[in-house]
């Protein structure tokens, strides 16, 4: 990311804005300690479904049940990610990696946290006999395949697209354009999207705009993860027939029932980009990269930490996720907000060794000492709120795209 950034930069064609990065990076990790709630849905089904099937499992000494596995799980992607767009019960979730408005790498960490359906669509794979450890293999390995092609430095790459998935044909995914929407599913080969009917060739003279087309126009990571599901909910509550309040989640997402209203987008409408001062820029760089650390060591500390602290500890994340986000959007409540967030980690680390008891002592003492060095650089900001900190020139004119 940093290189991309850096080469955007010099080539003057940059394609980052702080605040729809760390919007990305903030939904990337929030779907990470989302495991502190535990909801281990998906693996109890499946293994009961495998017991069930009594299912023998298959060798994996030789090297072509990998590279099987390997396409096979591409394949069941593909499906996975086609209904994700035409079923609005998958697209709930999945809608969450196309809100930005840019396209960069760190469009590729912007992961939903609400995906506990997706799983049903690799059942076949546990099915045939593959174990485990193949199956988290080849899809970690799809999904590392992915991240590089969520970039618009790379153009075209010649006979490798009529093959593998290329940020080319990805740009074209993310794209909001009328003649590009839902095509392009494949996460490593664009093969299935040339078999199923779904390809969609990137036009010169069709530029890209990305997001989706009811833009979200809010910072908030918790928003972001359930505005689909609220809507779509509101839409089966307000329908009057029966079969429609059901029906609707199985739709696309542009449908709509007969006596409702439908909405008009605008695909090519400016960004959301509201301004914001060189502090509040500053201050929520540094925070993303301390609540970061501070929530992939609990993810990690996971075994260790009693359910009260699992759930102390994703609410904080959340909780400052979602307050930065409002200091992004400016709103108005932000600093009020934040406030009440720092005063609540002081309360916390007062009350914490009671809960914990092999808490280790100096995280008590840290929470303390950041939330007072935060609180001072807020009063201070709000004391010289005329002076200017300086930006960093991130974003980019519309029309260069």
């Amino acid at each position: 990311m940093l290189v991309e950034y850096l080469w955007g930069h010099f080539t003057r064609n940059q394609t980052y804005r702080l605040n729809d990065t760390l919007n990305s990076l903030s939904m990337g990790l929030l779907s990470r300690v989302v495991d502190l709630l535990r909801l281990g849905f998906a693996g109890v089904v499946i293994e009961a479904i495998v017991r069930a099937a009594g299912v023998q499992q298959i060798n994996t000494e030789p090297l072509w049940v990998w590279i099987a596995a390997f396409v096979a799980y591409d394949f069941c992607y593909y499906w996975k990610h086609r209904f994700g767009h035409e079923w609005r019960i998958l697209w709930a979730s999945h809608v969450a990696h196309h809100q930005s408005e840019e396209f960069n790498l760190s469009t590729a960490l912007r992961q939903t946290g609400t995906d506990y359906i997706g799983f049903v669509f690799y059942i076949p794979l546990y099915l045939v006999g593959l174990p485990v450890e193949v199956i988290i293999t080849v899809g970690s390995l799809n999904l590392i395949y992915q991240f590089w092609v969520h970039t618009e430095h790379i153009r075209r790459l010649g006979p490798i697209e009529w093959v593998f998935v290329t940020p080319s044909n990805h740009r074209v995914h993310h794209a909001k354009n009328p003649d590009y929407i839902d095509k392009n599913y494949g996460g490593v080969f664009i093969l299935w999207d040339r078999m199923f009917g779904t390809f969609k060739d990137e036009q010169k003279d069709k530029p890209c705009y990305y997001g989706i087309t009811h833009a979200l126009k809010s910072w908030n990571p918790i928003w972001a993860n359930l505005h689909m599901w609220v809507e779509t909910a509101q839409l089966a509550w307000k329908t009057k027939r029966w079969r429609d309040k059901f029906t609707i989640w199985f739709k696309p997402p542009s449908w709509v029932p007969e006596d409702l209203p439908r909405e008009h987008y605008d695909w090519q409408a400016p960004r959301f980009d509201p301004e914001i001062t060189g502090f509040t820029r500053v201050y929520c760089f540094a925070n993303y990269w301390i609540v970061t650390a501070a929530g992939l060591a609990a993810v990690l500390s996971g075994d260790l930490l009693t359910l009260p602290m699992g759930l102390i500890a994703f609410g904080v994340v959340a909780m400052t996720l979602f307050n930065h986000g409002r200091m992004l959007e400016s709103h108005p409540t932000a600093t009020l907000l934040e406030v009440v967030r720092l005063i609540g980690l002081v309360m916390i680390g007062a009350i914490t060794p009671g809960l914990w008891p092999g808490l280790p002592e100096w995280l008590p003492k840290a929470l303390f000492i950041y939330s007072g060095l935060s609180f001072l650089a807020l009063a201070s900001s709000r004391i010289m709120s005329k002076e200017s900190y300086g930006s960093i020139e991130v974003s980019r004119p519309l029309d260069a795209r």
